[in-house]
């Protein structure tokens, strides 16, 4: 099945106008430079002004949850918005990259049900872009088991949820969580590979990329853990497969991470660096992941390069202004805010 032009030309040209609203990367640079006075001046009077502004009749919230409060609600509203503009294969393959928010807020939910601490106070931001609602989460959240979770996942009937479903099994049956996270991507990219394969064109491509490289970072990280924090074998849990770059026996052959790395894109997420902990190393392999979304948004002009980078710039400065909010708000250096931020172009 191949993409129709119509499908992607009034698309790409409406999130190219719309990418003007984002933040430059010197713009958060000098975000960063400042203090939190004058991050809630930019939010007072800027872009963020609408989203912010409802905020402030609030007297429970803190300065700083407010800011927090307003970028989730904007940029939950800027991709609803671009999903809505899509039709046809853009608007499937758009679905299929915005479930990424279901999948962030599963994992929070499986980690919750992990913890010894079951009573612990929703204090998270939901994303909210994907396909399930925010009661949805909520009422999980909110479950005193993993079988009333279960239960009420069944109650709601949507496919989708039916992926946590099978993590929370695994999670039940077990009690070990990367074995109930390895079901929880597993289960996803599954589930929408049946999606993608429909298109069968270098935009389906680059949907099953994402998808690959989803499975590429789970592996990493099983990988830093297994060398770094010396899993036993208790804990062994096997390589998931169909990953995009990385190679399942590099994994379980190579000594050193720059090997398991060698000849793929993510070589860049560790050139000319050095890594003290295994956490720094995760993080530059997380913004090596955002950093090839955002690169894609200035390639094929009508393609779903434009659509995928678009949703990578909004979710990437989603979280470039929360580090700057919560660097400033705790009083950190400009420099330490500045290196943790994503890069953008």
């Amino acid at each position: 099945m191949i993409g129709r032009e119509e499908d992607y030309s009034y698309l790409c040209a409406a999130l190219r106008a719309r990418a003007a609203r984002f933040y430059a990367w010197e713009e958060l640079c000098d975000l960063a430079r400042g203090n939190f006075e004058s991050l809630e001046s930019e939010f007072l009077e800027g872009r963020y002004s609408e989203s912010y502004r409802s905020q402030l009749l609030s007297s429970l919230l803190s300065p700083l949850r407010k800011i927090e409060l307003a970028v989730m609600r904007e940029v939950t509203r800027r991709l609803r918005s671009a999903h809505s503009k899509a039709l046809g294969e853009p608007y499937e393959l758009m679905s299929v990259i915005l479930s990424r928010g279901d999948l962030h807020n599963f994992r929070i939910i499986l980690r919750r049900f992990a913890s010894e601490n079951y009573d612990q106070e929703e204090g998270h931001l939901w994303h909210l872009y994907g396909d399930l609602p925010e009661k949805f989460f909520k009422d999980l959240w909110g479950s005193d088991s993993i079988p009333m979770a279960r239960e009420r996942i069944y109650l709601y009937d949507n496919p989708v949820g039916f992926i946590l479903d099978s993590a929370l099994a695994v999670l039940q049956d077990t009690g070990n969580l990367v074995m109930a996270e390895r079901e929880l991507v597993s289960s996803f990219v599954m589930y929408h590979k049946r999606i993608v394969m429909k298109y069968r064109n270098k935009n389906g491509a680059l949907a099953r990329e994402f998808l690959g490289r989803l499975i590429d970072m789970w592996n990493l990280n099983l990988w830093l853990k297994e060398k770094a924090y010396s899993m036993g074998t208790k804990t062994h849990v096997d390589y998931l497969l169909d990953g995009a770059w990385i190679d399942n026996e590099a994994l379980a052959r190579g000594k050193t991470i720059a090997v398991v790395m060698r000849g793929t894109p993510w070589h860049r997420a560790i050139k000319n660096r050095e890594f003290s902990l295994p956490q720094e190393l995760q993080w530059h392999i997380q913004r090596e992941f955002w950093t090839w979304q955002i690169a894609l948004f200035r390639k094929d002009p009508l393609g779903f390069e434009v659509p995928l980078g678009y949703m990578a710039k909004a979710l990437v400065e989603w979280s470039n202004l929360n580090i700057i909010a919560v660097g400033t708000a705790f009083g950190l250096s400009s420099e330490k805010i500045v290196d943790r931020l994503i890069p953008v172009k």
